[in-house]
């Protein structure tokens, strides 16, 4: 009997405490600290989503522009140095296709670019990224410099590669282009399913 009287003057007690201002004034401030990180967490999820979402949109921007003009200096159309605003300068210099003369004799007139986005990996608190690329050039039409030259005109690689890029001085540059792939096999398709694109990217 007297543990059951102890039990209710305690549950008692606390009643009144709870209900005293100091209690109200507790249960305030915990819930204004709950509610300032939930806030806080909300806001810094969008910040990170919001990141994400530019950084990607960049790559693929620099991406997509710097190798078809990769594919330009290739063919001959486009001079080296003007890839310095999508490519790092070491990764010039490395790049052997760029300057291999494989299209020197012929005057390159039209091309098809082709470029099909399979795979993005990037993080907004990261410095690097990679993308993984199919590359394709089509229906060059070119024009040799010699009316004597009958040799054929030299038919372009299609490459699935690997991309990675570095985030330098605030800005995106493709460093390294590795080749995964040599004329892999396509399937044709007339319209790209973005569906099917895969991401490694961390979700929210």
């Amino acid at each position: 009997m007297s543990e059951t009287n102890t039990s209710a003057k305690k549950k008692k007690a606390q009643l009144e405490e709870n209900q005293s201002p100091v209690g109200v004034a507790r249960r305030s401030l915990w819930y204004i600290i709950r509610l300032l990180l939930v806030i806080t967490l909300v806001v810094a999820l969008c910040y990170f989503a919001l990141v994400q979402a530019m950084y990607m949109s960049n790559i693929y921007i620099i991406v997509t522009e710097g190798l078809e003009r990769r594919a330009d200096c290739i063919l001959g159309n486009r001079s080296s140095t003007e890839l310095t605003e999508y490519f790092t300068k070491d990764w010039i210099i490395r790049d052997e296709a760029i300057d291999g003369g494989k299209y020197d004799a012929f005057r390159v007139d039209s091309n098809d670019y082709r470029l099909t986005i399979e795979k993005m990996s990037v993080s907004p608190w990261s410095k690097e990224a990679s993308i993984r690329v199919l590359e394709q050039v089509v229906n060059i039409q070119a024009t040799p410099y010699n009316d004597s030259n009958k040799d054929p005109l030299p038919k372009w690689e299609d490459s699935r590669m690997d991309i990675r890029l570095e985030k330098i001085d605030g800005r995106w540059y493709i460093s390294v282009i590795s080749l995964l792939q040599a004329n892999p096999e396509i399937e044709p398709g007339a319209t790209p399913d973005y569906s099917q694109l895969e991401t490694d990217i961390p979700h929210y």
